[in-house]
């Protein structure tokens, strides 16, 4: 092949290569729209950060530590792990398999309520879940789901990085809170939930792309979804406890962060003029729980925090995303923390307007 014909060639490529990457953005139309936020440049940099930093990081005494021993001093569980090898490879069952729950309120107040549990490619269960909605249709519904699956804390004993993440593709006890909070809406308080822990964080950049698509199909397939939460847990920062830690009813309970965003923020510069435009009805819901746990439970909430970008927010009028206590906290504070949550949402999604 002459060199002439070569660089045809070379152009050509390039250029079937830039077409089926416009014919990629176009066709995912708003599925690519950004939901990086300021908030995040810490934990980037973390993942991006160049040797030297990664050294630095490594040899601060906390992580010295972990890396050498597996075994963080605020996190008493970790040195079991010493003993007990096995320990830090136990998962517990509810976290061991992504899965999507059904929680049906049963008629009989006296019994527990039903748990449907299906895959996420049973079709045939449709008409069965459409069948059960149809009988409770007076009842709210709820969904819980987690963008950043793989987030625990601090007394998880599986393995995690830095960040306080178990490794990519698992589920961290965040899903166990999620799980916590959708039992007791559902067998306390008579409420429809649907919690799923499909892991969307294998790849951290891209998980609200990928929790996005799992909220849409979700609302598509449920009519009349009263409340959307996105349950996670704050950052790793070492502060001080009171800020992330209360004690109510004699148990100390994780304090709840509450985040709304305003769309703002383009990082990928797609002019979004029309995105998110009516925020606003997100934070009137956000204010409305902000001053019913102030009002149920003083204390509890941290505080209430308005982000400029989306966090899947702009698909739901009363989409919030919750931060379920620090890194630091364990998970019992925590599920102690959304069962009192529980109380808050009743009161909210069964006022009458």
């Amino acid at each position: 092949m002459s060199i002439n014909k070569a660089k045809y060639v070379v152009i050509i490529i390039i250029l079937v290569l830039a077409w089926l990457n416009i014919m990629k953005y176009r066709t995912t139309g708003n599925e690519a729209i950004p939901v990086w936020s300021s908030f995040d440049k810490k934990y980037y940099r973390q993942v991006n950060m160049g040797t030297l930093d990664k050294i630095k990081k490594t040899l601060q005494p906390d992580n010295l530590i972990y890396q050498l021993t597996g075994i963080r001093i605020k996190a008493p569980i970790t040195y079991l792990k010493r003993e007990i090898p096995l320990l830090s490879y136990y998962t517990p069952a509810t976290l061991r398999q992504p899965s999507r729950k059904v929680y049906e309120p049963a008629e009989d107040k006296s019994k527990k309520s039903s748990v449907i549990r299906l895959k996420f490619d049973l079709r045939e269960s449709k008409q069965r879940e459409a069948d059960n909605i149809k009988k409770a249709v007076e009842r709210p519904l709820v969904v819980i789901y987690h963008t950043h699956t793989s987030e625990t804390y601090i007394d998880d004993p599986r393995p995690q990085d830095n960040n306080g993440h178990v490794l990519p593709g698992q589920i961290g006890n965040i899903g166990r809170v999620g799980a916590e909070l959708a039992r007791i809406l559902s067998e306390q308080h008579n409420i429809r939930v649907i919690h799923t822990t499909r892991v969307h964080d294998e790849s951290y950049a891209r998980a609200y792309y990928k929790s996005r698509q799992t909220l849409k199909n979700i609302l598509k397939k449920y009519e009349g979804v009263d409340l959307v939460l996105d349950i996670h847990r704050d950052g790793v920062e070492d502060i001080k406890e009171g800020v992330y830690t209360t004690t109510l009813n004699g148990k100390k309970v994780a304090r709840i962060m509450i985040v709304v965003t305003n769309g703002k923020f383009d990082f990928a510069r797609l002019n979004l003029k029309e995105h998110h435009q009516n925020w606003k009805k997100n934070l009137e819901f956000a204010q409305k729980m902000s001053g019913k746990i102030e009002e149920m439970y003083p204390g509890l909430l941290k505080r209430l925090e308005i982000r400029d970008t989306t966090y899947n927010q702009d698909l739901h009028p009363r989409a919030l995303l919750l931060e379920i206590g620090d890194y630091n906290n364990t998970t019992t504070e925590a599920i102690n923390s959304v069962r009192l949550l529980a109380d808050v949402i009743s009161s909210l999604l069964y006022k009458r307007d």
